[in-house]
């Protein structure tokens, strides 16, 4: 006896990053490279050039406009916030029971990194609480992690940028390659190589998400 799977090719699957999402995301690559920019004119050795090699900061001040918006249009963040360091998640993701002055006192400092690193965590939370496989693609935040952050009031993200300033950093900061590869087709306007190197980065992801799935597997899964 044969079995027949019908298939309705008039009802399209809805695509997994959206166009809204891709568009949010894009903006913060746009931002986080001109913070990377902003860094480099201002001398700030203890922001986020710290993570990337010093052979980089002058093409990087050689970056417009238009060609930070260039790099910015990967399909997932540039910037890293250590999804792939599940177990720092899930210690942070424990439930609170702070006061109210606790909650919502304002962050100290009058660096761009902390305001930019809420924005990020609360964008990366709004997708993994709304969209899984997007957060999975955009952000390589596995299961175990993308399960108790959607789950952490809004007011515990917020808090994490002001108890965690080292969160931020570059995506990759040792593959010196990639972003120098990044940098350079995204000046010379080369659309090709630009596009593959970016594409470099969703392999990328795929083996931070296979890595991180082995590491936190029941043993009885990993044999």
């Amino acid at each position: 006896m044969t079995t027949r799977i019908k298939e309705d090719s008039h009802s399209p699957l809805a695509p997994i990053l959206r166009i809204d999402l891709l568009d949010s995301l894009h903006a913060l690559n746009a931002d986080y490279l001109e913070l990377l920019i902003r860094e480099l004119n201002g001398n700030v050795c203890a922001g986020q050039l710290q993570f990337l090699p010093s052979r980089l900061h002058p093409p990087l001040g050689q970056l417009k406009a238009e060609h930070r918006l260039r790099i910015s249009r990967a399909p997932y963040a540039l910037y890293s916030l250590r999804f792939e360091d599940t177990r720092f998640w899930q210690r942070a993701c424990r439930p609170l029971d702070a006061p109210l002055d606790v909650r919502y006192s304002p962050a100290c400092g009058t660096s761009l990194q902390g305001p930019f690193c809420e924005t990020a965590l609360i964008e990366a939370w709004q997708t993994a609480r709304a969209f899984p496989l997007a957060a999975r693609l955009m952000y390589a935040m596995s299961e175990s992690v993308r399960q108790p952050f959607a789950a952490m009031p809004f007011w515990q993200v917020r808090r994490l940028a002001a108890d965690h300033p080292s969160l931020l950093m570059p995506r990759w900061p040792t593959k010196a390659s990639y972003w120098a590869d990044l940098v350079t087709f995204a000046i010379a306007n080369d659309a090709v190589r630009l596009t593959a190197v970016q594409l470099l980065g969703t392999q990328l992801i795929a083996r931070e998400l296979a890595t991180s799935q082995f590491c936190t597997a029941p043993k009885h899964a990993i044999a």
